[in-house]
């Protein structure tokens, strides 16, 4: 049995860190604003939205949805309490593992430079330092990591979304998620990270099954997570009809396969 819980991030600029940060190294600010473009250092950014994914794959080749839950700042407050509320997730899950796509660089900085602020405490998995067997799944494991290798380039989500045949809409604007405003921004920021970790859960059962760790059904680990995640959100999301069009796919897939063995 393996225990899996998938978590990301959506994170903003914070303004008055970076003007702060101006005023003790003017010059430093300066080499990230050349040609007119503002930029900032990643530790000026601050994170108010969150979500985790809660699979587990069982021995009898099957898989469960154990829930989705999401954080944003609107309905917990501050930065605080969404990465409090995703900590302690992962806290009360010692025995699950945690995959993200490029947290080493994005997710575990940002989260643990909030704990050190606000004095929390890092569950096990997100611990530093890490030692495992040889063969054995870090207890954070990042999917953009294993993927790269040895090879110097990083490949998007997006990109290795398109490869396995995901529809291109799903990764519209994944990249551009801005602070929101009004309270449907609220509301589309915290299904497009609810929808992140769902397609991080895709992409990682094919790459676990190609290592020969697990052994389902890809086409319906698919269809099973894109319906489960469907009904939950709803025909109204701009996510709806390409997760109605890739469990279209997944169906067809699982259809022509029988009709082979057949």
């Amino acid at each position: 049995m393996l225990k899996l819980t998938f978590i990301d991030t959506e994170s903003a600029w914070d303004e008055y860190l970076h003007e702060d940060y101006r005023a003790i190294d003017a010059a430093g600010v300066a080499k990230l604003e050349r040609q007119g473009r503002k930029r900032h250092n990643q530790a000026c950014k601050r994170i108010f939205a969150a979500a985790a994914l809660d699979l587990v794959i069982n021995d009898d080749r099957t898989m469960a949805i154990e829930g989705l839950t999401a954080w944003t700042e609107r309905e917990y407050g501050d930065e605080q309490a969404v990465v409090e509320g995703l900590l302690d997730h992962i806290r009360y899950r010692p025995d699950h593992r945690i995959v993200s796509y490029g947290g080493l660089a994005a997710e575990l900085p940002l989260l643990t430079l909030c704990a050190m602020e606000h004095g929390m405490l890092l569950p096990e998995q997100l611990r530093s330092n890490q030692r495992v067997r040889f063969g054995e799944m870090r207890p954070h494991m990042d999917l953009a990591l294993e993927l790269k290798g040895q090879g110097r380039d990083w490949a998007h989500l997006s990109e290795i979304g398109l490869r396995m045949g995901m529809p291109r809409e799903l990764f519209v604007g994944k990249t551009e998620v801005e602070l929101p405003r009004t309270a449907e921004d609220w509301i589309d920021v915290r299904r497009h990270v609810s929808c992140d970790v769902v397609l991080t859960a895709m992409v990682t059962l094919a790459w676990l099954r190609v290592q020969g760790r697990i052994s389902i059904d890809m086409p319906a680990a698919i269809y099973n997570l894109a319906d489960w995640f469907l009904r939950r959100t709803g025909d109204e999301t701009r996510m709806a009809e390409p997760l109605a069009e890739l469990r279209m796919r997944m169906a067809e897939q699982m259809t022509a396969e029988f009709d082979l063995a057949a």
